[in-house]
């Protein structure tokens, strides 16, 4: 027998938490310097559309990414804490607590579009490059959407008609899928971002070995959020190639092709040598 009022409360306490997890993710946006345009609901949850993160530090969208989560974190704690301390219990409370930890666990799944998602991205761009970390959560994703499926059906099997797991695996399963190109416009607005006059100054220069036969597009998918990569090509060391010669060739000729081929075949040398944006940010 389902008990209305139960689910009414679990209900209206997710309600209550999901709008205080998005708000503190808004709050710590402004504050940071970026632009929320949009906070809004979806049927599992709600949604705060921002811009302009990728002129912020680095740092700063490691706290953006975090402040909705820890402030579940912390809300499950007060509530637990509190309802320990009466001595008695009191139901809500630890009802509050159950469903701040869930959203926190959901919400640190390593799948993108979720806060996890966000923070692997970020720590791993740093370090394998941006289109290659991608890459990888979202294998994660699918795989982490259908052992939740999996999940789901076994739950809804012994508790219906409990379907949240098997609703959670669909919802991950489906975004995924939507997600390449979002990652791909995220990363060329890193690039545009990272470019900037105002940025360019404040980043360091990363050197990058590389072989010469690895391809324009191996090179493209390394390249990071947070530093400038300079590419020291096997030998060809005295004519390293910086991550603007790079963009500059691909904007101009595309991503096929090798290094060896596209910088140090005939007259192609010059093209590794001029001034960049990542020149000057040393």
């Amino acid at each position: 027998m389902i008990n209305i009022g139960s689910v009414f409360l679990t209900v209206a306490l997710a309600v209550v938490s999901l709008i205080i997890h998005e708000w503190a993710h808004v709050l710590v946006i402004r504050y940071m310097g970026g632009h929320v345009e949009k906070v809004g609901f979806f049927p599992l949850g709600m949604v705060a559309r921002a811009r302009r993160l990728e002129y912020l530090h680095g740092w700063e969208r490691y706290v953006i990414y975090a402040a909705g989560p820890l402030v579940n974190i912390i809300i499950a704690t007060w509530a637990a804490l509190t309802s320990h301390l009466s001595y008695v219990g009191v139901a809500w409370l630890d009802e509050l607590a159950f469903v701040n930890l869930v959203l926190a666990g959901f919400n640190l799944l390593p799948v993108l579009p979720l806060d996890g998602g966000r923070l692997v991205l970020q720590f791993m761009g740093n370090r394998m490059g941006i289109l290659r970390a991608g890459r990888h959560i979202l294998r994660v994703g699918r795989v982490i959407s259908i052992l939740l499926m999996i999940l789901g059906v076994v739950q809804l099997l012994l508790f219906p008609p409990n379907f949240t797991l098997l609703a959670a695996g669909e919802f991950l399963r489906r975004q995924t899928r939507k997600m390449p190109p979002e990652l791909q416009a995220a990363f060329h607005r890193a690039l545009d971002g990272k470019n900037s006059l105002q940025r360019a100054r404040l980043l360091p220069v990363k050197k990058k070995a590389i072989s010469g036969t690895a391809t324009i597009k191996q090179a493209f998918e390394s390249l990071q959020f947070d530093c400038f990569i300079t590419f020291y090509i096997d030998a060809k060391k005295e004519h390293p190639l910086t991550e603007k010669a790079l963009l500059d060739y691909i904007f101009t000729h595309g991503l096929d092709g090798t290094i060896d081929e596209s910088f140090f075949g005939s007259g192609q040398t010059g093209a590794v040598e001029g001034p960049s944006i990542a020149d000057t940010a040393q």
